[in-house]
């Protein structure tokens, strides 16, 4: 059962593409051309070679929501042609009145003074001041007034005159003059011949007074044509039905959409780029300012993009099947939580949160920039990440993928409580449920079908695989057990050790058990070389330099890193087994070398492991945990106080050496592992009663 690396693998490390950062840029470019290249075609309405006249053969609908410029114009012109036209006041036809009447009382007091032969030889003067409207029988008649009649006559002529003109007085005004000058005279203290008088000669002066001023007219119509308010076309109202004839309002709303073939619309094209231009590099942002292996590793990188990829595809075909005739639910169907629950089983649930987003944005720009479909998706892609934290047995992808659909449902119902203004009705929301309820369940099936080929063809493993290696009946462990069996409980008490210490620290718990099952591997190519292999006293180190056995023991490192990686097994399993020595000394063999060949002629640095260090949390555990259950091991007489002693000269060594320079690994996370070893270690090393013989009981009773 030896897996062989994959054809991927072996193409990435003979180009060395692993940590090129040339190779990293160039995966983040092509994820966003890619992206862009299969989504844009959604993003773009459909558009339509129309004219004026024509039958349509299709009918088209808004695929988004514009200001309509036709209706709009046409309301704004009909609101500045319901504004009356603006007048002003021309006060020189007050003053043109108040003269004629002046020349007219004039005329007729200059008469009134002179003798009767005068005045009849004169008349002719009071014809000529007559106005042109007035009787000239009423002017005449004013010669025969009384002096206080007269200068009645005079004064509420001038004043009336003065009250109606000295404000606006339209031609409205004018065609209903008899009207006011009647309500004006009835308050006058006069008899009715000469009320009657005064009326004539007040209409006989009285003009319109309002001259149209352009200026304000317009003023007034431009307010009036900007209180109206912006007619709009609603996303989903329909432009045109199917054998409709095309008229020019509804070019122009095909204008306003942008939906001519002529009128390409290049904002979408760069608005869409730059949509997922951010995206993409806001997640690779995050990726590179973390501290992970994917920041550095490509491989993994490219795993990364390749699950985006195969879920922007899905979106692609979903969104054509629609185009096709299938109806919009079908969305719900697709399965984008697949998406999150895979980078959460292999790169962790705070970057599987972020893809949730970044998911349900690219979801929603797909379908019309639905906030609907947005919201509705980020909830069944967020839970179904959330219900990946913790891997350790594959109903938890099913209970992922329930929690998905459920989410799917209660999103479709808020969404139609809070967005949808009338009822879709109830066959219409159950086949939504259905649809929602199927994207779940499938984005299960899916990541547990597809999560063994990815793991295969990356060469990358996840909790699940983790869960596979620690199986007892893994060839390597079963080849161990039958091979070197004192090494393989050891690494079974190194495993227990490792889990508990990584618990409690916050590292990973299961590569800390498989790394710890799988270090000492190397043992097997020469097993009674170790002592916990020795079933009899004889050790085969008493009959050797001590240089060879330097060189054996540490040759289990390089021999157990073959093993390794001849069964394919994961980076981080073989960084344990690289490391979990560092660069420690052999002192039994260094003192043996000294004794044998004195001082001068050997060096501390010949009995040293190759290494390298631990670089990571998980390495360094294993490292302690290996020292501590050999050395506890061999205690004689294991008790609490000395156990605890010994853990801590231990950590206190390999501080000192600087075996632990290059992992983060703190001084409150070492103290925290001590109280961990000594919890697992009292159930191993507890003090034992001695049961007594029952032949030396039955002896003593005879005796």
């Amino acid at each position: 059962m030896k897996r062989r690396q994959s054809a991927f693998e072996a193409w990435i490390e003979k180009y060395k593409l692993r940590t090129s950062r040339r190779y990293r840029l160039a995966i983040y470019l092509v994820m966003i051309i890619f992206i862009y290249a299969l989504l844009i075609g959604s993003v773009i309405p459909q558009t339509y070679d129309l004219v004026v006249g024509q039958i349509s053969r299709v009918m088209i609908t808004a695929p988004t929501s514009v200001v309509n410029s036709y209706a709009t114009q046409k309301a704004r012109q009909a609101a500045a042609q319901n504004v009356a036209p603006r007048y002003d006041v021309n006060p020189s036809v007050l003053k043109t009145a108040l003269r004629q009447i002046g020349i007219l009382f004039n005329e007729v007091n200059i008469l009134r003074n002179e003798t009767a032969k005068q005045r009849k030889a004169d008349l002719f003067l009071l014809h000529a001041a007559t106005p042109s409207n007035l009787s000239f029988a009423i002017a005449q008649s004013l010669l025969y007034l009384s002096k206080k009649q007269f200068d009645a006559v005079q004064n509420n002529v001038a004043q009336i005159t003065q009250n109606l003109l000295q404000g606006p007085f339209s031609q409205n005004d004018l065609s209903k003059a008899s009207l006011l000058v009647d309500q004006k005279l009835v308050g006058l203290d006069v008899d009715r011949p000469t009320r009657m008088m005064i009326g004539q000669i007040v209409l006989s002066v009285l003009h319109s007074n309002l001259v149209y001023d352009a200026t304000l007219t317009d003023q007034a119509r431009s307010a009036a044509m900007r209180s109206v308010p912006d007619v709009w076309i609603n996303r989903g109202d329909v432009i045109i039905r199917r054998g409709q004839l095309v008229t020019p309002e509804i070019m122009s709303m095909m204008t306003d959409l942008k939906l001519l073939k002529n009128q390409p619309d290049y904002g979408v094209y760069i608005g869409f780029f730059l949509y997922v231009a951010i995206l993409v590099l806001a997640t690779a942002f995050f990726i590179q300012s973390r501290k992970i292996r994917l920041a550095k590793d490509n491989v993994r990188l490219l795993l990364f993009a390749g699950m985006i990829s195969l879920m922007v595809i899905l979106l692609w075909v979903t969104k054509v099947s629609i185009d096709l005739g299938l109806p919009f639910a079908v969305a719900y169907a697709v399965p984008l939580a697949m998406g999150s629950m895979m980078v959460s089983l292999f790169f962790g649930t705070s970057l599987s949160v972020l893809t949730s987003v970044f998911l349900a944005l690219l979801g929603s720009a797909t379908f019309g920039f639905d906030f609907s479909y947005f919201f509705i998706e980020l909830a069944s892609i967020l839970g179904a990440s959330l219900a990946m934290k913790k891997v350790d047995h594959r109903r938890v992808f099913m209970r992922a993928g329930s929690l998905a659909a459920l989410c799917n449902v209660v999103g479709i119902i808020i969404m139609q409580l809070v967005v949808n203004t009338t009822f879709v009705g109830w066959s219409a929301l159950f086949s939504d449920f259905a649809y929602g309820v199927v994207g779940g369940l499938l984005s299960a099936v899916l990541t547990m079908g597809l999560l063994p080929y990815l793991e295969t063809t990356f060469g990358v493993i996840t909790h699940m695989g983790l869960l596979e290696l620690a199986n007892p009946n893994h060839p390597l462990l079963r080849q161990l057990l039958m091979e070197a069996p004192g090494t393989y409980h050891h690494s079974l008490i190194v495993g227990n050790l490792a889990e508990a210490a990584a618990e409690v620290i916050g590292a990973d718990p299961l590569i800390c058990r498989v790394g710890a099952l799988f270090h000492d591997v190397g043992k097997m190519t020469r097993p009674m070389f170790f002592i916990e292999n020795q079933m009899v006293g004889e050790n085969p180190h008493d009959k050797i330099a001590p240089t060879l056995s330097h060189l054996i023991l540490t040759s289990h490192v390089t021999d157990g890193l073959e093993m390794l990686k001849t069964y394919n097994l994961p980076a981080p399993v073989r960084d344990i087994c690289a490391s979990h020595h560092g660069t420690t000394v052999l002192w039994y063999f260094y003192q043996k070398a000294v004794k044998e060949s004195g001082e001068e002629s050997v060096t501390v640095e010949q009995f040293r492991y190759p290494g390298p260090k631990p670089h990571s949390k998980e390495s360094a555990i294993v490292m302690i945990c290996d020292a501590v259950e050999a050395s506890v091991r061999s205690l004689g007489k294991p008790t609490p106080q000395r156990i605890e002693a010994m853990i801590r000269k231990i950590i206190h060594d390999r501080v000192s050496d600087g075996q632990l320079e290059h992992c983060e690994i703190t001084f409150q996370d070492l103290n925290k592992m001590v109280d961990a070893f000594m919890m697992t270690l009292k159930g191993i090393y507890h003090e034992r009663i001695e049961y007594p013989d029952p032949e030396k009981i039955a002896v003593s009773k005879e005796g």
